[in-house]
């Protein structure tokens, strides 16, 4: 009975998890703790709460205190690999993702920065020719090192070069990690796995091959921040699921909105303008139906205007 029941809880968790959310490196003044999972939608309130801001409402994740408010994050820094629920990432702790709401909160919490005129840089690998203008306008013409590979096929399949191609560009953003810094208050970094897992297997020896590059390249971009902001910059490793769902329904906005089938939420003006328009038509309808009965019972005599109105000559008296 107790195995059956330990199968039905590891079945659950497997069911919901979406992926990992890990702390690479955290200054001494915030304090991760606990094990609760993280939902995708509080990713940027951490982040932006990690530097130093109020949150509008009361924070949902349990699991970060602040422990000295005037030693916070310089930086903030976010990995992100699309296309796998679990990698090799290993840092200071580990929490189960949930939900496919991260690119989202990512560009949210960069947009509400750029708001407060606080630098954000997004490198969506992704979009790999926007990623590359964003790359040189942030550094310039530096030095790219191609990266090898020993089952990964650049030459046969346009998902293998483009994966390689954005691990050379991550590296090269290590070796220039204090530039960056000095630029960007939050960078955000993310490539996926997902055509290579679609190419070549998910559990295949090319699968793998780029999931320990990605822990690699991960592991540079928080050594680099550490010795450039002498462990004051936040580091947070980021692996989710792609979501083939949604990625299919782009134009199902709506649903997520409104996935509990809520009632539409009205303005404060609303009642008044419906009770405004109910009575008077209500009014007008009355009104009506005594004009109606009225001219329905007038009586059609001479000294009456229907009398003269539909006469078909008119009599004069004597």
């Amino acid at each position: 009975m107790l195995e059956n029941l330990l199968i039905f809880l590891i079945c659950i968790a497997a069911t919901n998890a979406f992926g990992e959310f890990v702390i690479l490196n955290s200054p001494k003044s915030l304090n991760f703790k606990g094990t609760e999972p993280i939902s995708s939608e509080d990713l940027g309130d951490v982040i932006y709460a990690s530097l130093g801001n109020g949150l509008s409402g009361d924070a949902k994740w349990p699991c970060l205190n602040i422990l000295d408010p005037f030693n916070l994050p310089t930086n903030v820094i976010t990995i992100r690999l699309d296309g796998v629920t679990s990698s090799k990432l290993s840092g200071e702790r580990t929490y189960q993702l949930e939900g496919h709401r991260v690119e989202d909160s990512l560009n949210a919490v960069a947009d509400q920065l750029e708001a407060d005129n606080e630098s954000a840089c997004v490198m969506n690998f992704e979009n790999f020719e926007e990623a590359i203008e964003n790359f040189n306008a942030l550094l310039g013409n530096v030095e790219v090192k191609p990266v090898s590979s020993i089952y990964l096929k650049p030459e046969l399949h346009i998902g293998d070069k483009q994966y390689l191609s954005s691990i050379a560009y991550i590296n090269a953003m290590a070796d220039n990690m204090n530039t960056l810094l000095n630029k960007c208050k939050f960078l955000s970094i993310s490539l996926s796995v997902d055509s290579i897992a679609k190419g070549h297997g998910e559990k295949s020896v090319a699968t793998i091959e780029a999931l320990d590059m990605f822990a690699t390249v991960a592991k540079n971009v928080n050594n680099a921040a550490e010795k450039c902001s002498n462990k004051g910059t936040l580091v947070l490793g980021i692996v989710k699921k792609t979501d083939n769902t949604r990625a299919k329904r782009q134009a199902t906005t709506e649903e997520d909105k409104n996935k509990y089938n809520l009632a539409e939420y009205y303005s404060e003006d609303y009642p008044v303008i419906f009770n405004i328009i109910l009575w008077l038509m209500v009014t007008f309808g009355f009104s009506l139906l005594a004009i109606c009965y009225a001219i329905g019972s007038m009586d059609p005599g001479r000294d009456s205007i229907i009398y003269r109105m539909t006469s078909t000559r008119m009599k004069k008296d004597n």
